[in-house]
């Protein structure tokens, strides 16, 4: 089963996203939307290594020219992460979410999505007549939602 994983703080600088064990690079956007009632979206968008980008599954596509990356976190760095790891196959019924390596129980839903910015292109003069390309803002949402023994829902942020 495929191992994806999320170490932040709840800052886009510093998030490594991790496939497998070896961290990626080059990711523009994750979106992360399970359910009990079935739902299971895993998408990642990321720039291959030819240049090209993709948009993939992440839990049942190949990741094709995807670009590694050496670690970005020291050991002391990491222990003030988060780290959210979904191990599955695509179906919901299989799925594991762990928390700093803590198996999550009672989820009602998990919902992530994280998306770098993107710029004009142009740099400077990009704004100045140039390109008029309008940069979409950032996005950094991680919640789990959470039913609990007397049935109440609480959510949680993630990171």
């Amino acid at each position: 089963m495929p191992e994806f994983s999320i170490e932040s703080n709840g800052l886009l600088p510093t998030t490594a996203v991790y496939y497998n064990g070896q961290q990626l690079r080059g990711v523009k956007e994750i979106f992360l939307n399970l359910d009990e009632e079935g739902t299971f979206d895993a998408i990642i968008q990321y720039e291959g290594s030819d240049g090209q980008f993709y948009t993939k599954n992440v839990m049942q596509d190949y990741l094709e020219n995807v670009q590694l990356s050496e670690p970005m976190f020291t050991e002391e760095e990491a222990a003030q992460m988060t780290l959210l790891t979904v191990d599955s196959d695509g179906d919901i019924e299989s799925t594991i979410v762990a928390i700093n390596n803590q198996e999550q129980v009672g989820i009602v839903s998990l919902y992530v999505h994280i998306k770098a910015p993107t710029a004009p292109e142009g740099g400077l003069f990009g704004f100045f007549g140039g390109k008029k390309e309008i940069p979409e803002r950032p996005e950094f949402k991680a919640d789990i939602v959470y039913r609990e023994e007397d049935g109440r829902l609480t959510t949680e942020g993630v990171f």
